[in-house]
């Protein structure tokens, strides 16, 4: 049976409602509320350099995916010659630069595909946020939009196996950032008042017991709306799932799990319903889907395993009834997104680190070898088209008023949709 796609007009209304409030187009990791949602119009299926608008040729390395407040896009990169991290502002409808901020890197232990910019900024009216790690602290900055420093704050003895992967998000007016200490066991969600970096409130959660290993997490979280309130929603493999109240910190509910992998793509959600997935050595291999409740513990829609097509880097996408698992070997499930009920797996090929978006009702993806895919919404598989980048790509793609821009390797791409 396929599945319809439940309250569409009201989807709208949320997404719309949810620009409106932030006065941001792309302001985190995914857009609004990490959707991944864009709005862009008459976007083309297959593009070659012709079409771009603007290029950048980028001072250095990183993963980290851009993000946009009004008209100025944000994007940090690692700087080798210089050993520093870069918070570079660009104009984002011309492609200038604005300016550089410097931060000197002491360098650490990464996992071989990390690198040390893989955290996307956050935005709003008054400053660009990031967070990072230096293999001992964890440390998160304030900037102004002119790149003057606003805060900054850092956390001693924190410690992960392969450096830092989460990105910032504002939520309720809380700037929200999580690390972890393999050393000390422990793990911290924390909340900061943005306009001086004061923390509000710090969530710890301890791996209990002696004989598991305390894993990591690299995903980033979301919120969901449940009976008129915001429900901050963290996760973490030994201490679950948590739904936590933004402004005080306040666990709300939790769901255990039996995990032993770790999390490092994000968390996804779509109206009540949050997912995500736990793997290991480039493959996704459990995975939950919750239903969070107004009142009391969350119900286990249900649960998946390593031979559903699940993906591991890449963080899943919901759009419009479906959930779509774009893997990082290049198979792309879809599945009802209440139900979980295959609709199709198909191979696509190629490798993935970067996380699909949605794109003028396309399903878009770029291969860590530069290969841009566009594939047709709905339960129907179809490659609408195949476009070359120059160079591969391991960041998300941003999608600011009426154009995409795409971090490559080497450069920032901007491609416009042909809608007014």
């Amino acid at each position: 049976m396929v599945p319809k796609s439940p309250k569409p007009a009201l989807y709208s209304i949320l997404l719309l409602a949810t620009l409106s409030a932030t006065g941001q187009e792309w302001p985190r990791f995914r857009g609004p509320n990490g959707s991944g949602h864009g709005t862009v119009t008459n976007f083309p299926a297959e593009f070659s350099p012709a079409d771009y608008d603007w290029t950048i040729k980028l001072n250095g390395v990183g993963h980290s995916s851009p993000a946009v407040g009004t008209d100025e896009l944000f994007l940090t990169v690692y700087n080798e010659e210089k050993k520093a991290r870069q918070v570079l502002c660009f104009h984002s409808e011309e492609g200038t630069r604005k300016w550089a901020w410097n931060h000197p890197v002491e360098e650490h232990n990464l996992h071989k595909y990390n690198n040390f910019a893989s955290s996307t900024p956050a935005v709003d009216s008054d400053h660009v946020y990031v967070v990072w790690g230096s293999g001992t602290d964890t440390e998160a900055v304030a900037l102004t939009h002119e790149g003057k420093l606003a805060w900054q704050r850092k956390w001693s003895g924190f410690i992960s196996d392969h450096g830092f992967g989460a990105s910032p998000i504002l939520v309720d007016g809380v700037l929200i950032l999580h690390t972890d200490n393999v050393e000390k066991r422990t793990s911290y969600v924390m909340g900061l008042n943005p306009k001086t970096g004061e923390s509000l409130w710090e969530l710890e959660r301890v791996t209990t017991d002696p004989a598991a290993k305390h894993v990591t997490a690299y995903n980033t979280p979301t919120s969901v709306e449940v009976g008129g309130k915001t429900v901050l929603v963290v996760l973490q493999t030994n201490d679950g799932w948590k739904g936590v109240d933004p402004k005080t910190g306040e666990v709300l509910w939790s769901y255990q799990g039996d995990y032993d992998q770790r999390s490092v793509g994000s968390i996804a959600s779509y109206e009540d319903v949050v997912f995500a997935t736990f793997g290991s050595g480039g493959k996704g291999k459990m995975a939950t889907a919750l239903k969070v409740k107004p009142k009391g513990d969350p119900e286990v829609l249900y649960s998946l395993g390593i031979t559903d097509g699940l993906e591991y880097v890449p963080t899943p996408l919901f759009y419009k009834g479906l959930l779509y698992l774009w893997g990082d070997g290049g198979i792309l499930t879809c599945r009802d997104a209440v139900t979980g009920e295959e609709v199709y797996q198909q191979r696509i090929g190629g490798n993935f680190f970067s996380s699909p978006v949605v794109i003028d009702d396309k399903i878009c993806c770029a291969s860590r070898d530069g290969s841009f895919i566009a594939v047709a919404a709905g339960p129907k598989f179809e490659i609408l088209g195949r476009s070359q980048l120059m160079s591969g790509v391991n960041a998300t793609p941003a999608i600011t008023g009426n154009r995409v821009i795409i971090r490559t390797d080497t450069h920032l791409i901007s491609i416009k949709g042909n809608g007014e």
